[in-house]
């Protein structure tokens, strides 16, 4: 009975080896360069956004369940309650279902710079050369200039970014001239602070208490909802991406040179890592779960809240956005004409077939791996049923 018991523990062991245990990322060609990506709350699909027009839905299984095309180059992409937004570099702004099919496009002032829903899905906020608000009906219901600043020699500034709160009541951007704006959901201005260079990334909490921004000035500030004089840290380069974690008890920061920052807001730092080239991509699970970031020089990082290193994975091409399911268990990222979808608990295994998917084939199969697993089964049982004749 030992030997038997042996031998079935053998052939457990042996199976997923043969047949290929479940792949813990696939990765698919786009056809363009990916620029943004976006990921569902829950990580069943991530949307990646292309300079050729490209739209991408890529399920979490490896199945690129559709694209759609914009009319130009898709700077940024963003996902809530089964509502999908594009904008592109021409100024047109595109809200799909899950499904990949239209409800409506729009068109701003400026190129898209970057966009964000309310939780609900129900209101999208724009960063183009104004802020603009549009419902999920596709109207418009406000508009916002950014005001030229003494911070800044440009006559015409822009919005760079733009984060909604959770809870749909309150919308952060940051500007060009340095100007970080703090606005309820009709729009009117309840405060606003201001940068030394231009605004690169803005983030808020879910409820709003915590507002984080960082910029080419080398500064990271942190605000309360009511404003005022603001927690403010050096961080010795400019910030080139920032996240802050739905509770507001984490901010990170990407910068130019290579270090991933994770600061506590209003209290310090709590750890650094470097990755030895500039960082354009981080994002951080809701309560902090989970830390991801890439780089120029292509590889996508996964650190624990702690900051202990979770893995490593070599895109092959600069890193250019990365994006973590709300509990941190799915990451999205996108890299030169890829993009890439990872389920976080585990090392990256890639699919048997992930190297001849794109995202306009459909992935094969393998065929040899269940008869083999057979073989293994007959053998099994011929070798019980010898010991038992024993």
């Amino acid at each position: 009975m030992k030997r038997t018991a042996l031998i079935i523990a053998l052939i457990v062991a042996m199976v997923p080896a043969v047949a290929g245990a479940e792949a813990s990322y696939h990765g698919v060609s786009t056809g363009g360069i990916v620029n943004d990506v976006a990921i569902a709350t829950d990580g069943r699909y991530m949307i990646a956004g292309t300079d050729d027009g490209g739209i991408v839905c890529l399920q979490r299984d490896g199945t690129v369940l559709w694209n759609a095309s914009a009319p130009d180059a898709v700077t940024a992409v963003a996902v809530a309650a089964g509502y999908i937004a594009a904008g592109t570099g021409g100024g047109e702004v595109i809200l799909l279902d899950e499904s990949g099919s239209r409800y409506w496009a729009r068109s701003v002032a400026g190129p898209v710079r970057d966009l964000s829903f309310a939780g609900d899905g129900r209101s999208l906020a724009v960063a183009g050369d104004r802020i603009v608000l549009f419902t999920n009906l596709g109207n418009e219901e406000w508009n916002r200039a950014v005001q030229p600043g003494t911070r800044s020699g440009e006559t015409s500034p822009h919005a760079t970014s733009v984060a909604f709160t959770g809870d749909g009541k309150f919308i952060v951007a940051g500007s060009s001239n340095g100007a970080i704006l703090f606005m309820n959901r009709d729009g009117n201005l309840i405060w606003e602070g201001l940068a030394r260079g231009a605004v690169t990334a803005v983030d808020a909490s879910r409820d709003g208490s915590v507002v984080a921004a960082g910029g080419r000035d080398r500064a990271l500030q942190v605000y309360g909802r009511s404003g005022g004089l603001p927690w403010a840290l050096p961080t010795g380069a400019p910030i080139l991406a920032l996240a802050l974690s739905g509770d507001g008890r984490f901010v990170v920061v990407g910068k130019e040179g290579g270090d991933v920052e994770c600061y506590r807001p209003n209290d310090a730092l709590i750890w650094t890592n470097r990755t030895g080239s500039d960082v354009p991509a981080v994002d951080v699970s809701r309560r902090g779960e989970a830390v991801a970031a890439g780089n120029a020089g292509g590889t996508v990082y996964l650190w624990g809240g702690n900051g202990n290193p979770r893995w490593t994975f070599d895109a092959g091409a600069p890193v250019s956005a990365v994006a973590l399911s709300e509990n941190g268990d799915y990451l999205a990222a996108g890299a030169g004409e890829r993009a890439f979808i990872f389920r976080t608990a585990d090392e990256p295994v890639p699919a048997a077939a992930e190297a001849t998917e794109d995202a306009t084939t459909a992935p094969t199969e393998a065929g040899g791996a269940g008869a083999l697993v057979g073989l293994l089964a007959v053998a099994a049982a011929g070798a019980v049923s010898r010991l038992r004749r024993r």
